[in-house]
Formats: C-alpha cells, sequence, structure tokens
C-alpha cells in the first residue's frame, strides 16, 4: 500500500510539474487565485436561491435581484476597465474580491431583500472585475500557439470549481450565517497567491486593428449568432438564478439542490467538446436548431420528471443544460464563420452587448412567470425561449433556401468556460489576439487606436452574407 502510495504521488507530481511547465510562469498562481474565487461564487449563487425560498421571499423579487446582478456586472465592465488602465491589474484584483468578501457577508448580517437588492449590485460589479482581470491577464500571457491549451486548462478549473462550489452548500445549514462566511472567506482567500508572490502583471498584448461593424450590419451577416447570444443570456442566467429557488419550491432538500446545480454544471464540460465538434462538420444554424428543439421538448417534459422522481428529473435536466451552456459558444463560432479577420473583435463585442443585455432580462422575466404559474414557470420560460430561437432559425433555413448561398469556410468551434455571463470570454479565444475595448456613450466600441488615430488607412468592408 504504500509503494502505491508513493508512485501516485511521484505520478501526480510529474505531472503537476509538467503542467506548470507547459504553461507562462505567472499563469499557475492566477488559476489558484480563480479556483478560490469561482468556489466562493458557486456557493453564494446556490445559497441566494436556496435562502430567498426560506426566507419567503416571493418569486418577483428573486428574480429581481438576480438581474441586478447582471447589471452591476455591465456597469463594472464599463468601469473597471478604466481603473486596470489606471491602477493596474493586481490593485483592482485585491479591491474587487475585498468587495465580494464584505457583500457575502453582508447577505448574512441584514436579511432584507431590499438591501440584497444594493449588495447583488455591488456584487455584480467585483465579479465582472475579477473576470476582467483573470481573463485579460491570461490571454496577455499568452499567444496564439499556446493559447488554446491555456484556454482548455481554464475551461477544466472554472467548471469543476464552479461546481465545487454549489456542492458545499452541503457543509451547513443554509438558513444560517455559516455559509455566507465560507463564501466571504474563500473571496478573501484568492487574494492570498498574489500577495505572496512578487509577480509582474500581464505582458502588453499585440496591437490590433480591428474593424467596426455595426449591430445591424451583424444582423445582416449572421442573424442567428446574434439572436442566438441574446437568448443564451435569458437562458443562462434564469437557470443559475432561478433553479435554487425552484428546487427549494418544489421540496428538494438542500443537498439535492446542491448536487443537482452541480452535476447540470459540469455536464456542459462534455457536451461543448461534443457538440463543437459535430459543428465542425455540418451547418451550425443546424446544430443550434437541434439544440434549441431539445431544449424546449426537454423543458416541457422536466415538471413531468421533477413529480415522478429526482433521478428522472436529474437526467432530462441534464440533457437541457448541456444544450443550454453550449448555446453562446456556438452562437460566437456561427457568428466569426462569417466574418473577416479583422471584423471579428468588433463583433464579438457586440455579441458581448446582446449577452448582458438578456442576462438583465432573463432572471426577471423567468419570476414573473413563475409567479403566475408556479415553480414549473422556471422550465416553461426556458422552454419558450428555446422554442422561439428554434422558430427563428427555421425561418431563417427557409428564407435562405431558395437563394444562392455563399460557400463559407467554418472557423474551428472553441469551447467557453460555464460562467453566469459571457462578457469576456472572448479574450481568450484563440483564433485571434486580444483587444480592449471602450464604450463610447453614442454606442460604439472604441479601441485605443480608434481614440489615437496613426493614419490607418479605411478597410474594406466584407460582403459575404449568411
Amino acid at each position: 500500500m504504500v509503494i502505491v502510495m508513493r508512485r501516485m504521488r511521484t505520478f501526480c507530481r510529474y505531472w503537476g510539474e509538467c503542467l506548470v511547465r507547459s504553461l507562462p510562469a505567472t499563469l499557475p498562481i492566477l488559476f489558484v487565485c480563480e479556483i478560490s474565487f469561482l468556489l466562493g461564487h458557486g456557493l453564494i449563487m446556490t445559497l441566494l436561491g436556496v435562502r430567498m425560498s426560506l426566507e419567503g421571499f416571493p418569486s418577483q423579487m428573486a428574480g429581481l435581484l438576480m438581474s441586478s446582478f447582471s447589471f452591476g456586472f455591465v456597469i463594472g465592465s464599463y468601469w473597471l476597465e478604466k481603473r486596470i488602465r489606471a491602477v493596474g491589474h493586481i490593485r483592482v484584483f485585491a479591491a474587487c474580491a475585498a468587495t465580494l468578501a464584505v457583500t457575502a457577508m453582508l447577505h448574512g448580517l441584514w436579511v432584507n431583500p431590499w438591501a440584497w437588492l444594493a449588495w447583488r449590485v455591488f456584487g455584480g460589479g467585483a465579479t465582472a472585475g475579477l473576470l476582467m482581470v483573470m481573463e485579460s491577464w491570461v490571454s496577455g500571457e499568452s499567444s496564439n500557439d499556446n493559447r488554446g491549451k491555456v484556454l482548455g486548462w481554464y475551461l477544466v478549473c472554472s467548471t469543476l470549481s464552479l461546481a465545487g462550489g454549489q456542492w458545499l452548500l452541503n457543509t451547513a445549514d443554509p438558513a444560517t450565517m455559516v455559509l455566507f462566511s465560507v463564501a466571504g472567506m474563500l473571496f478573501a482567500m484568492s487574494l492570498v497567491p498574489l500577495s505572496i508572490h512578487r509577480i509582474h502583471g500581464p505582458k502588453a498584448a499585440q496591437e490590433l486593428k480591428p474593424q467596426k461593424i455595426k449591430i445591424r450590419e451583424l444582423f445582416k451577416r449572421a442573424p442567428v449568432g446574434l439572436v442566438g447570444a441574446f437568448t443564451a443570456g435569458l437562458m443562462v442566467q434564469a437557470f443559475f438564478a432561478m433553479t435554487p429557488y425552484y428546487g427549494q419550491e418544489i421540496g428538494l432538500s438542500t443537498a439535492q439542490t446542491a448536487q443537482f446545480m452541480a452535476i447540470t454544471t459540469l455536464v456542459a464540460l462534455f457536451a461543448q467538446w461534443g457538440l463543437g465538434r459535430l459543428s465542425d462538420r455540418i451547418d451550425r444554424r443546424k446544430v443550434i436548431l437541434a439544440m434549441a428543439a431539445i431544449m424546449a421538448v426537454s423543458g416541457a417534459f422536466i415538471s413531468v420528471a421533477a413529480r415522478a422522481d429526482y433521478l428522472m428529473l436529474l437526467v432530462v435536466a441534464s440533457f437541457h443544460t448541456a444544450m443550454l451552456h453550449t448555446l453562446y459558444s456556438l452562437s460566437l463560432a456561427h457568428t466569426n464563420d462569417w466574418l473577416e479577420p479583422e471584423e471579428i473583435v468588433a463583433a464579438n463585442g457586440k455579441l458581448m452587448m446582446a449577452y448582458g443585455v438578456g442576462s438583465i432580462v432573463g432572471p426577471f422575466g423567468a419570476s414573473i412567470v413563475m409567479h403566475f404559474v408556479g415553480p414549473d414557470g422556471l422550465w416553461f420560460f426556458l422552454g419558450a425561449v428555446a422554442l422561439s430561437l428554434a422558430a427563428f432559425i427555421s425561418l431563417r433555413l427557409l428564407i435562405r433556401r431558395g437563394r444562392a448561398r455563399e460557400a463559407v469556410s467554418q472557423e474551428p468551434f472553441v469551447a467557453m468556460p460555464v460562467l453566469e455571463t459571457q462578457h469576456y470570454l472572448n479574450e481568450l479565444d484563440p483564433r485571434h489576439e486580444p483587444v480592449q475595448f471602450e464604450l463610447d456613450l453614442q454606442g460604439e466600441w472604441l479601441t485605443d487606436e480608434d481614440r489615437y488615430p496613426r493614419g490607418r488607412g479605411k478597410l474594406d468592408q466584407a460582403t459575404s452574407a449568411a
């Protein structure tokens, strides 16, 4: 037995050293910070839904609270990007982690829906700051040669940590202050690796010369991609926000709710690769149509499965969430298929905006349906949204059937981490080097080159149509 343990330790040490050597020097430290942060994030998101049900908050208030998180995220995305440029990545990371630790414990100290509304706005902004720092740091430290490998490790760490945080719900009574304190400690611990190591900030990313593209033009080129991104925002945030509340309302135990959230999150880790490889071989719109149809059908059957057996509920819901968590990645890949390389960065910014608007509307919309229909309204809402997406894609395919369609070479699919929001995940896309944006209040995304022209010529507009 001792010999086996020694060999296992040697094996783990060998592969651990190989992993560290294969990554840029600062990234293993950053990944440790990411694991602590996402453990706390997964715990607090599930804990809030359970606690709101225990406190008797109405479903509309629950949805409003979760929508306020997305609102804070959008605001933080705009404001904190400037602070990162002004004071650096490490200081912004420290400020945001401290803010999350404080707001997590304030939820337990003052149980009031209107106070929680304010804490969720601040929590959303701080979460945006942490994701901006981590993902721009990872992107700045990697290159086109290794960004796919780095994204793969980021995907595994983020998904497992998020699911692990939901399992932590089983460690204490959610009706007490304990779990809020645990979440706060995890957020605070994410500061430690950066504080005790002397490391530099991310290297400056290679400068790009992206071409602007308006939302109207993007919709003309890839309508399924833009509508798919908006739909993904509606559904993903509604799922994460309202499913813990749903579990408590239908009588699931705290342990079952934590297990349900963790397993339905983990299935996406495998579904993205399988569906992504399939979409590399056939028209991505047909893959998205099939996914939307599966979500619509499974959404109708989940309520029946919940009344029959918990295991059946888990199986049917896993089919639903496997499609749900892959929708944004495929929408992004489909959009990139119909763009010139210099247009991809600007177009991805528009997809982020569409996803952000959907993530604000989704939780509150689902809560309204649940108020009138009951807990099953969550799945009716998700099923109806998926059915609307399937109808839209079917209409687009019928419109294009009679027209000559230019052949297009599909870009390789890139899996994205499973998070409530995807606003900054495009920086890790290995198909292009990253660039930071600033949002002009008139609605255009500006880069440093737009603000400080250097006399570059106007790029040619692409003419292909999806």
